[in-house]
């Protein structure tokens, strides 16, 4: 008898901590089950604004969906947050940022969704580079309908940024109404200094000299119940601005999570938020020939070196008239080469070879 009560109790216990630890992100935030190619599928044209944000009213278009994205893009063309009254030029400006973000192989990480900006002179044979520039890009991640309400959760965002200088994504994590998140958790709140205000906002700094580094910044939020039978609206939405560092660089994310928890995590720091640096993460192809990885290799020049990033053979700089001016052979995920002059380099990896200015 008393085993039995002993192997219900753990049962019990195993099935609280299983729903504990359930993950309520959308379909469409998981992209580790998406097939590698453009992610344009994931953009709601519909929500399209060239203002700073997107309407309220068309977050609506997500709720019959697993979960999507919107754009905003501040200057680009005259303002508005109508799509119907996008000219041709505007439309196929956005049409070419959609199409820019990919899913890619990240090796041991799974499948990654990325996108290039503009100004970026990185190579990743993975990505399509954008052409157009979208300097002021602004994301908004749509959820689901499923979400419970009323209850605590944990949301992380695991990302990599390569960029030519140091920059800030900044969220605003919200209701599609601007409201519900941390309501009634003053108390809480307070103890770090954070306002309730009906929204969560953070912030997430990367730096041109750490390229390789993997984040994972996560928050502790809690989403408010609403008992208006007519509240149909999406119970969660992030909005992220991803500025000038993201236009110049290229920018990864792993699948985005949405964890149950019992409580906000003060101690643990998670409120407003917490990250965590996986330097040793390496999101290089799996399974490929010391040749693939080499053509696979990101190289760019910068302040009067050249910086190469999951090289496997020896890394070697020419002039353009065939003058070996360094070589070097990879000690770890990135290879550092300075060069005095400015001009333009040949960067022979292996049997790869590329074309850089400094």
């Amino acid at each position: 008898m008393r085993r039995n009560l002993l192997l219900a109790s753990a049962i019990c216990l195993f099935s609280v901590c299983a729903m504990a630890q359930q993950d309520y992100a959308p379909l469409n935030w998981k992209f580790s089950q998406m097939e590698i190619g453009s992610a344009e599928g994931l953009f709601v044209r519909e929500m399209a604004s060239t203002l700073w944000g997107c309407n309220a009213p068309v977050f609506r278009y997500g709720d019959n969906l697993q979960g999507a994205v919107g754009l905003a893009c501040f200057g680009v063309g005259a303002g508005t947050n109508d799509f119907t009254k996008f000219t041709d030029e505007q439309k196929e400006t956005f049409e070419k940022f959609y199409h820019s973000c990919q899913i890619v192989d990240g090796g041991a990480l799974g499948h990654l969704f990325c996108y290039q900006g503009s100004g970026s002179d990185i190579v990743d044979p993975r990505i399509t580079k954008n052409t157009e520039a979208m300097g002021n890009a602004t994301l908004f991640w749509l959820s689901d309908t499923n979400i419970p309400l009323g209850k605590s959760y944990r949301l992380s965002f695991t990302w990599r940024v390569a960029s030519k200088i140091d920059g800030n994504m900044k969220a605003e994590i919200a209701t599609s109404a601007y409201d519900g998140i941390d309501n009634g958790q003053a108390d809480i709140l307070a103890v770090k200094g954070v306002a309730e205000s009906g929204y969560r906002g953070y912030e997430m700094p990367f730096y041109k000299d750490f390229p390789n580094d993997w984040i994972t910044s996560s928050m502790d939020i809690t989403i408010a119940d609403n008992s208006d039978p007519n509240y149909k609206e999406l119970p969660l939405v992030v909005k992220m601005w991803w500025g000038s560092g993201i236009e110049q660089g290229i920018v990864f994310f792993k699948d985005i999570e949405l964890i149950a928890i019992d409580a906000p995590d003060i101690a643990g720091k998670y409120v407003p938020g917490k990250e965590d640096v996986h330097d040793d993460w390496s999101d290089a192809p799996t399974g490929v020939s010391t040749t693939t990885a080499d053509n696979q290799a990101i190289v760019w020049g910068k302040d009067g070196e050249i910086t190469v990033v999951d090289a496997v053979s020896p890394v070697a700089v020419y002039s353009l008239t065939g003058q070996l001016i360094a070589i070097k052979a990879p000690i770890g995920n990135i290879t550092t080469i300075p060069v005095a002059q400015k001009g333009v380099y040949i960067v022979k990896i292996g049997d790869s070879c590329r074309k850089v200015a400094l």
